[in-house]
Order: structure tokens, then C-alpha cells, then sequence
């Protein structure tokens, strides 16, 4: 269900702050970029030009479940012409609409005279109301932008985004690992070399070896995080530190791919030792 709230806001003015909080800092707005997830396509920051010749900027999230869009329109005199704020859920909330209250909306520079590195900061407030008008709450939704068109890819601010999309989207963890790959890593390396060590180190051994590995880009085994489960983890620390050891000096992995390039990515491993 799609629950709306608009407000014009006649000469309400768009502020112009050169020094907007830096973009690429973890904070309490959300944020919103014209980098696209790499899955999805999916940009949540937009720029259109309408037929009056204003300027409308686009926000936009989803989860799958949940989800908001927020427009603002101005004119070339920096005037907030129109805004509009849309949450949506997958559970019906009948009657239910969102009316914004006050919006405090600054850009670093004049986008009618360049878009090229534009970076806006909003606060709204919100109230919501049943269909009888009754306040059931009031929030404030507070949010970022940037515009990367005709950055260079390989800067510091671009990577952080990119980066940060990423883990946002599910598409990666904090450390980089790929979640859901195109291509999941597979072994190269012939196991036999592996076994016959395993099976030299003393001591009572499961036959089967079970762990949570991480395959980086170059089809190895990282050290950590490593993670034995089953039988195999109720071994003592000494041989479970041989084992792993022996994992990742005695198999090669071909590595997950994502859009044909190699990614870093976690599996679980069953290797028989028998």
C-alpha cells in the first residue's frame, strides 16, 4: 500500500551552504546516490528537468517489503514549488495518509547552474493521520544526496559509496564478501595431496571435514574468518589449527564471479578424509 504526503510551499527557499556535511560520512541521514547497485541497476538518487523547466530531485529506497520516495520540485529562484514524501508496505494501512509539516532543504550550490558534484541535506517533519484526521504520530525523516555524474571512478568519495551501497543492498558484507554471487567458487585443486596429510596428523579424526571458509579473488582460503562446524569442532585447538592450516596451503579454488570478475566470497566446505 503506497501512503502519501504532499505539501506546496509557496516561497519556501532552498538554502544554499557550500559547507554541507561531507557525504561520505556514516550519520543519521539517509542516504541517497546516482550510483547504481550493481545487481538491481538501481540508483536512488535522480535529477529531472520538468516541462516548466524546474528542477525535480528524485530520493528513493526499497526493501522488497518496504519503501520511500521523496520528491522536491524547485524553480530557478530557488523556491520549493512542490515536495512530496511516499512510504509503502506490503500491509495494507487503510486511510492512512503522511502530511509533511516543515522541510529544512539545502544544497552546496545552485543546481540550475551545474549538477555536476550537487550535494543536498533535508530534514522533514511528519505527521501521520487516519482517515478521520487524528494525529497517530509525527516523525522526522531526515536525508542526504549526491550526484557522482562525471566523477572520476576511481576517486576515494566514489569507492566509499560504491562500497557502502553495496553492504546496504545485501550485495556485500562489512568485509567486502559477496553474499549472493553470480558464480559460487568451486575447488580446483586435487583433495588427495590434502587427505593423505589429514590423515598423517595424530590423534582421532572425524571422516569428514566441515567448515565456513572465506574464497578470495585469487581462489585461496583466507585465514579468518574461518569457522569449523560439526563433529569436527569438538577437536581440540591444536589440531583443528593444523587442519586449517593444510586447507589453505593444499586446495585451490576457481572463485566467485560477479559479472565475470573475481569476488571474494564465504562457503561451506565438506572435504572426506577417508
Amino acid at each position: 500500500m503506497i501512503l502519501i504526503a504532499n505539501c506546496a510551499f509557496g516561497q519556501k527557499k532552498v538554502t544554499i551552504d557550500q559547507n554541507i556535511v561531507k557525504y561520505e560520512i556514516k550519520d543519521e541521514f539517509n542516504r541517497f546516490d546516482n550510483i547504481a547497485n550493481e545487481l538491481k541497476k538501481y540508483k536512488s538518487f535522480d535529477i529531472e528537468i520538468s516541462e516548466n523547466s524546474n528542477i525535480k530531485i528524485l530520493n528513493q529506497y526499497s526493501t522488497g517489503f518496504t519503501g520511500h520516495t521523496i520528491c522536491f520540485e524547485i524553480d530557478n529562484n530557488l523556491n520549493i514549488i512542490n515536495s512530496d514524501y511516499e512510504y509503502w508496505t506490503d500491509v495494507a494501512e487503510i486511510g492512512t495518509k503522511y502530511k509533511i509539516l516543515d522541510i529544512d532543504f539545502k544544497l552546496n550550490q545552485n543546481p540550475f547552474q551545474g549538477t555536476n558534484g550537487l550535494r543536498g541535506q533535508y530534514e522533514m517533519k511528519i505527521k501521520k493521520v487516519n482517515e478521520n484526521g487524528e494525529i497517530l504520530k509525527q516523525i522526522t525523516f531526515k536525508g542526504k544526496f549526491k550526484s557522482f555524474k562525471g566523477i572520476d571512478k576511481s576517486s576515494s568519495d566514489y569507492l566509499w559509496a560504491l562500497e557502502q551501497n553495496k553492504v546496504f543492498y545485501g550485495i556485500t558484507n562489512e568485509n567486502g564478501v559477496y553474499l549472493r554471487p553470480d558464480k559460487m567458487p568451486s575447488l580446483k585443486s586435487d583433495h588427495k595431496v590434502l587427505t593423505e596429510k589429514i590423515k598423517k596428523i595424530k590423534g582421532y579424526k572425524p571422516n569428514k571435514i566441515r567448515a565456513f571458509v572465506i574464497i578470495n579473488e585469487n581462489g585461496k582460503i583466507e585465514k579468518e574468518p574461518f569457522r569449523f562446524f560439526g563433529d569436527f569442532r569438538k577437536l581440540n585447538k591444536e589440531t583443528q589449527i593444523q587442519v586449517k592450516e593444510l586447507l589453505i596451503e593444499f586446495t585451490d579454488w576457481y572463485p566467485a564471479c560477479v559479472n565475470e570478475k573475481e569476488v571474494k566470497s564465504q562457503i561451506p566446505i565438506v572435504i572426506g578424509i577417508e
